[in-house]
């Protein structure tokens, strides 16, 4: 339609003719512009099929080692990467692990199994380096047992991603196999909690403490577990070549008193081999960079609007007086979903100085969707969208929107217009939504899926790709600002390998929809919390999302983040004024400069009665603390709390004053007591006097 009316806009109008001759003329003059038209619209239509520019883009391509991570460093038969070392003996996979200075594993990452009836005993032929650069290294590594070869390629990349590309080869014909699991022993002080994706909307089932009996579940991708400060995973984009297997208990967790063991069961019965077989998996320690800056120091609010710089002192000012750092500007900032261009460019512009004016950073929504409106929608949306079609989001102006997967070409225009977007504009980072989710995809046109024995088609999670993806943005942005942000949304899914290059996520929009029930607490259990909300044991700072319409009240959902060092995102004036005071105290303190103590370490240094009552704590010896006391209870507790003070190396005059209400708080040598509403919380600040 569009294209029409610009036609029609440059026709000339022609008058009546006064004479038949002048008329036939005109006649030829009219024929001959709708010749030219038909002609345009006909050209029009032919480049609309040749290459756009953002085909095969470049944009965010780069071998280049960026900052926080450290070169990857080959060493015999370790490589070594930022926290953490992998180190290699017969197999293609880790036979020790070191993550934040402790070593992960119980034994070496094994295939077990039997062939032709002989259980499986590999032993190593040969590892070469094919590569060692700043950003990857790349191996080569045989082994054998009796039957079987094993051929592997592996890759570690900088962000201590490793991808184990394998082959097994029948060493004589019609070998049968009985049974192949791939079995990752961990030690058990290491292995408290786990957490898979996809997990499921309303729940955090997929977030938990390992129980003791331990766990079974069918085909994840992504499967994680480690404790507070560390963790291992494990993935794969589809389950090709898992033959005659529960199909309930494809995953299963052991513990053990000497090892908690991941199995992941390959082959559950005897399969002839006729050809190799196949197979990547990826594996990834945790954390996978240092955590600072923080979610604390980027100081984010989600309040972006055009116009909220006007008419001062304006909600601009007024953010930047109580001392916001980050704004995210959500999906209006552009009329087409998902879309990295607009027709407002210049509020943008307008918006984008006023927020550097106050040292202000300006993040715009980009998210996991391709829209009906957007004019690439009738050339690209079959090749591009996941299959089975999903999603369906609808928003104004009339448009629908569906799930992408940036296995297609979606990726390179994604990639391509935020580059041209943070050049033209100067914004200062991006805000994902959803983008770093690997959808499932059975979209064949651009590679996803597979095809089973029986015909049917299998399920693909493009972890690579969407990986790739999000490497190609976290470059852009910080090519363009190094201090620049790829701030993340997701919920229930963290899936290191591709949200590695997220320097902050915001989890847990999947509870927003659960009606309260009469115990809240259950919402969100401190084991769920520990595995998935905390970020520290990821290497990615967390925030919690909270909304008015979900489950909690704002005061508990901080209460419960608070006592795990994570901020609950303001998306009002009030709440910001709230999150201001908090900020306050911990500039007042240093608090990069004080030690985080957490309600589990923290007994040695804080006796706390009743114990429904959880305490964490920030310490700077000498300097004062802030001290956050959580009641877990729904009913409220009358809290006693002992505080070890020589201990924390502070001294006994200290003052005592509570952060949000400002209100004094009197306590006699080293003990004071709380009245706390049920899940309420109080967070005091001890300064010397």
């Amino acid at each position: 339609m569009r294209r029409m009316v610009e036609a029609n806009r440059l026709s000339p109008t022609i008058p009546r003719a006064p004479s038949r001759k002048r008329g036939l003329a005109q006649l030829v003059l009219g024929l001959g512009i709708i010749f030219t038209v038909m002609a345009g619209i006909m050209s029009l239509g032919e480049e609309l099929q040749v290459k756009p520019p953002w085909l095969g883009s470049s944009a965010g391509q780069s071998d280049e080692l960026l900052p926080p991570w450290t070169p990857v460093v080959v060493d015999d038969h370790a490589v070594h990467v930022w926290g953490r070392v992998y180190r290699f003996s017969d197999l293609p996979f880790p036979c020790q692990i070191i993550s934040a200075s402790q070593e992960m594993l119980a034994g070496p990452i094994s295939l077990c199994g039997a062939s032709a009836g002989q259980s499986l005993h590999w032993k190593g032929t040969q590892m070469s380096v094919l590569e060692n650069s700043p950003m990857r290294a790349r191996l080569h590594i045989q082994a054998t047992a009796d039957t079987l070869e094993c051929n592997a390629t592996v890759h570690i990349e900088y962000d201590g991603m490793l991808r184990c590309d394998f082959q097994l080869h029948p060493t004589r014909p019609k070998v049968a196999l009985e049974k192949l699991d791939l079995e990752i022993p961990f030690r058990p002080e290491r292995a408290k909690y786990l957490h898979f994706w996809p997990g499921r909307w309303g729940s955090v089932f997929n977030s938990q403490a390992i129980p003791p009996d331990g766990y079974q579940i069918s085909f994840k991708p992504f499967f994680w577990i480690g404790d507070e400060e560390r963790g291992l995973a494990w993935f794969a984009e589809s389950d090709r070549n898992f033959w005659n297997v529960d199909p309930n208990r494809v995953i299963e967790v052991r513990p053990g008193k000497n090892s908690t063991v991941l199995t992941i069961h390959l082959v559950g019965e005897p399969h002839q081999l006729a050809a190799p077989l196949e197979y990547t998996f990826g594996f990834q320690a945790t954390p996978v960079k240092p955590m600072q800056p923080d979610a604390w120091d980027y100081r984010i609010c989600h309040m972006g609007n055009y116009g909220i710089e006007e008419n001062p002192p304006g909600i601009l000012d007024r953010l930047a007086e109580y001392g916001v750092r980050t704004i995210c500007f959500h999906e209006h900032w552009t009329d087409i979903q998902n879309y990295p261009r607009t027709t407002h460019g210049e509020k943008l512009r307008k918006l984008v100085k006023a927020c550097h004016e106050r040292g202000i950073q300006l993040l715009l929504y980009h998210g996991y969707e391709m829209s009906t409106l957007a004019p690439e929608w009738e050339q690209y949306h079959e090749e591009c969208l996941v299959y089975p079609r999903a999603g369906g989001y609808k928003r104004k102006p009339e448009q629908t929107a569906y799930i992408v997967c940036y296995r297609s070409h979606w990726q390179d225009f994604l990639c391509d217009g935020i580059a041209k977007l943070m050049e033209e504009y100067d914004i200062d980072g991006v805000y994902l939504d959803g983008t770093s989710e690997p959808w499932g995809c059975r979209n064949q046109r651009h590679g996803c899926g597979y095809v089973k024995p029986d015909g049917s088609v299998g399920t693909t999670y493009p972890i690579f790709a969407v990986r790739q993806t999000m490497r190609r943005i976290y470059t852009i942005v910080k090519k363009h600002n190094p201090n620049g942000q790829v701030n993340v949304h997701q919920s229930t899914c963290m899936v290191i390998p591709t949200l590695a290059f997220a320097t902050s996520y915001w989890d847990g929009e999947h509870l927003q929809s659960i009606k309260r029930p009469e115990f809240p607490g259950e919402v969100l259990p401190l084991d769920a919390f520990r595995a998935e909300f905390m970020g520290r044991n990821w290497g990615v700072p967390a925030e919690l999302l909270w909304y008015p319409s979900g489950p909690f009240q704002r005061r508990e959902a901080e209460g419960l983040a608070l006592l795990h060092d994570v901020p609950v995102r303001p998306n009002r004036m009030e709440d910001v004024a709230v999150s201001a005071r908090i900020w306050r105290a911990f500039d007042e303190l240093g608090r990069h400069e004080a030690e985080w103590i957490p309600y589990w370490e923290s007994p040695r240094f804080v006796r706390c009665h009743p114990d429904s009552v959880k305490v964490s704590l920030y310490n700077r010896p000498g300097r004062g603390l802030i001290v956050v006391a959580f009641n877990l209870s729904p009913q409220e507790a009358r809290a006693r709390l002992t505080i070890n003070l020589s201990a924390l190396e502070q001294t006994e005059a200290l003052t005592a004053q509570e952060v949000v209400s400002g209100a004094p708080v009197p306590w006699a040598g080293n003990t004071l007591e709380l009245t706390l509403a049920g899940l309420d919380y109080a967070m005091l600040r001890f300064h010397p006097r």
